[in-house]
């Protein structure tokens, strides 16, 4: 998003070309001209996950750019950024305002590691709620709201994501589950956190947004047509409403169309291509080339195969700890390479009194699940403190699960973060403990969650039970979710 205020120019989280996630992502629609945005004073960052803070993107900016990244337990930040050429970083405090010019300010607000930007100018309000609220539980979303309400009395636009960004429960596959059914559900659990959220702020404008990728692998492809269509939003938040009084009205806005002095000039080039079902039909038409590529896929030697198995046994040796010994005598499970000429399984067997990590020709009795991936997923994820993001943000594998069991004591979620190199929270606060001290002084919410044990995802998302072997009906009932949404025009 490209602000401009008297001439100061700010752009939001740019990912303005290229792929994200080891080229599983993909930007939809393209941006119509993204160069207006390169020479801007401000580029400010939500939080650090690749489809937001974009190296290949942020290469392209001029490097006097100021950036604003938020201030976390973690660090890295500031290096990460002069590497790239910029010498003006500003890790931002939760809450405190930053006045960018005389007119203009900035608030950040933290949900954990993802934030929602306020920014101020002159008597206009816009809040970037991006990411950091429609998975969040009700209470946390409303203690935030709350917070934002408190300081602006007024709020002239609300921009927030609308839709699911976790290969969970999309890229799982158990015995029963509708696909489909399944991921159209987690969909509408996200487009109903998005009129919660707008609901609670109020603002005069509310625009889905943030919510824009799209997967073009043969067996992922399906997952685009389940996003709810962004052109429906508008009349499904006026039904969700009810009877109740509001006077936001939401907009669907497409790369191209923008706001000037409190008017929306809709004139997007896409917008002749809208459809009932919105745009997905271009897909093959804007991506043709990368799906053709993806259709023929580079295949791995046998050397970087044995590579790679050898780099997936020590690391597994090295991670063991965080599987809790009462629960590594239940896995044992396969890795197979998707990119890798020959069948072979890497087996990962923690049942034995020492664990062992070996290949074998077909799929071994005992093997609870199964992962599927690309060696290039795999590699990023073993290699990189926060490589994991390829796997489980970018929809990078695919876990075929054989019992309930396996879901009913959460082993596939273990199973898959052995294969990843996640920094350790108590550990690496250990390290740093005078920054870890600091976030924890200036984030309310985050202390009260350690005191009170409030989560910061709902706890309903991250119930393997609910979503991998309930019905659509049955998770419509848990989330109270509508089964059956009325006609939208």
């Amino acid at each position: 998003m490209l602000i401009e205020a008297d001439g100061l120019k700010m752009v939001t989280d740019p990912w303005l070309k290229g792929s994200a996630y080891c080229g599983q992502w993909h930007l939809f629609p393209k941006p119509v001209d993204y160069t207006p945005a390169l020479n801007a004073d401000y580029i400010l960052y939500s939080h650090g996950h690749e489809d937001h803070c974009h190296p290949e993107s942020l290469a392209l900016f001029d490097k006097t750019a100021k950036v604003f990244f938020p201030y976390s337990w973690y660090d890295g930040a500031k290096d990460f950024f002069a590497d790239m050429g910029f010498k003006h970083v500003t890790e931002t405090i939760n809450e405190k305002s930053y006045r960018l010019n005389d007119t203009t300010s900035v608030t950040y607000f933290s949900n954990n590691l993802d934030n929602v930007i306020v920014i101020e100018h002159g008597d206009e309000v816009l809040v970037d709620v991006n990411d950091a609220l429609h998975s969040a539980p009700q209470l946390l979303i409303e203690k935030i709201a709350a917070k934002i309400t408190a300081r602006w009395k007024k709020i002239d636009y609300v921009f927030s994501s609308y839709g699911g960004a976790s290969y969970f429960p999309n890229c799982f596959k158990f015995k029963g589950k509708d696909d489909v059914e399944i991921a159209k559900t987690r969909e509408l659990f996200f487009l109903n956190n998005f009129c919660k959220i707008v609901a609670l702020l109020k603002p005069r404008y509310a625009v889905p947004f943030a919510s824009d990728f799209v997967l073009l692998d043969d067996n992922q492809r399906w997952m685009n047509e389940t996003k709810f269509p962004r052109n429906k939003i508008a009349a499904y938040f006026k039904i969700y409403m009810g009877d109740t009084p509001t006077n936001t009205e939401v907009i669907d806005m497409y790369p191209g169309d923008y706001i000037e002095n409190g008017k929306f000039d809709l004139s997007s080039p896409y917008r002749p291509s809208i459809r009932p079902e919105g745009l997905t039909h271009l897909i093959d038409e804007e991506y043709k080339v990368e799906i053709a590529e993806k259709k023929n896929p580079k295949k791995i030697s046998e050397t970087e195969a044995e590579t790679l198995f050898n780099k997936l046994k020590e690391h597994v040796q090295n991670k063991l700890y965080i599987i809790p010994e009462a629960k590594r005598r239940d896995i044992k499970y396969a890795i197979q390479l998707t990119d890798y000429s020959d069948p072979v399984y890497c087996i990962i067997d923690l049942k034995s009194e020492k664990s062992k990590v070996y290949k074998a020709t077909e799929l071994e009795k005992g093997c609870i699940l199964t992962i599927r991936l690309r060696s290039e997923t795999l590699l990023f994820s073993l290699d990189n403190e926060w490589g994991g993001d390829a796997i489980i943000i970018g929809y990078g594998c695919e876990v075929e699960v054989f019992e309930l069991s396996t879901i009913e004591q959460g082993l596939d979620n273990l199973c898959v973060r052995l294969i990843t190199n996640y920094p350790n929270t108590k550990e690496y606060l250990m390290r740093v403990p005078f920054r870890a001290m600091k976030y924890l002084m200036t984030d309310s919410i985050k202390r009260q969650s350690l005191v009170s044990g409030i989560k910061f995802t709902d706890p309903k998302l991250s119930d393997n039970m609910l979503w991998l072997s309930k019905t659509k009906c049955q998770i419509c009932n848990a989330c109270n979710l509508p089964e059956q949404l009325p006609l939208l025009s």
